[in-house]
């Protein structure tokens, strides 16, 4: 529809505004007395053609909006154009000029809110990122900690055959020593100082199997405290992994904020 407004003042710019947005709408002309109105300069901005008399609306134009509140301009664009083309008189105007101010107050809150959202997602987003580098780190460490877990469990296990190698070594020279004991008691008196290394060995054979029996307990123990680390190290995987999924999703979400 080709509309044309009358009364370039600041209804009459609301209005070029409002029928400017409406791509089923065009204005055709904008006429007014004061040709530096806010209006006028509006309308030649968009290139809408401007005038001062109400005649030199254009032909083609189907419906004048008469924006100026005066009585004798609309009488006047009555009996020039009433019988062919739709006036729309002041109040209604007024009308349309409160549903423009509505929209616009609309469009500024919308506009503002979107903002809003957009500030807030940026935050989210900043926020999530962090998480992100954080569960990355956290991976790595439990990473670490389970390769350590790995590690330990080799070492004590090596640890443990050492001691099991200590233990047989240890019986070997006490059955020496026991023999070593008979063979001296055999010699009688020439054997007696053989007696007494003998039995000294027996003595070294009898700490080193404890020895080795202690160690053999602290070998269990850290086995099994290695066993309790592996297995936290494995939830702490397990949550990690959840962790980062969901912070995931919530930088997707936050992507899709940001894009609105």
């Amino acid at each position: 529809m080709k509309i044309a407004i009358v009364g370039a003042g600041t209804g009459g710019t609301k209005l070029i505004e409002l029928f400017n947005d409406i791509k089923e709408t065009e204005i055709v002309g904008v006429i007014d007395r004061n040709m530096q109105s806010a209006g006028i300069e509006y309308a030649r901005k968009l290139g809408i053609r401007c005038s001062t008399d109400i005649s030199e609306i254009d032909s083609a134009c189907e419906m004048i909006i008469e924006a100026t509140g005066n009585v004798s301009v609309l009488e006047s664009l009555r009996e020039r154009y009433g019988s062919s083309k739709h006036i729309v008189d002041s109040i209604t105007a007024k009308l349309m000029m409160f549903i423009v101010d509505k929209q616009i107050e609309m469009r500024d809150r919308l506009n503002f809110q979107l903002e809003e959202i957009n500030k807030t997602s940026e935050s989210l987003h900043f926020e999530m990122n962090n998480m992100v580098k954080i569960t990355e780190k956290l991976n790595g460490i439990n990473t670490d900690l389970a390769q350590s877990a790995m590690q330990s469990n080799q070492f004590i296990e090596k640890t443990d055959e050492m001691t099991k190698a200590v233990n047989k070594i240890t019986q070997q020279i006490k059955i020496l020593g026991l023999n070593a004991n008979i063979e001296a008691a055999r010699a009688g008196e020439h054997g007696r100082g053989f007696s007494v290394v003998a039995t000294e060995v027996q003595k070294m054979s009898d700490s080193t199997s404890e020895f080795a029996s202690q160690i053999s307990d602290l070998l269990n123990s850290l086995r099994a405290e290695n066993e309790k680390i592996s297995s936290e190290v494995s939830k702490l995987g397990i949550l990690s992994e959840n962790q980062d999924t969901i912070t995931h999703k919530a930088r997707n979400i936050a992507d899709e904020l940001k894009n609105i």
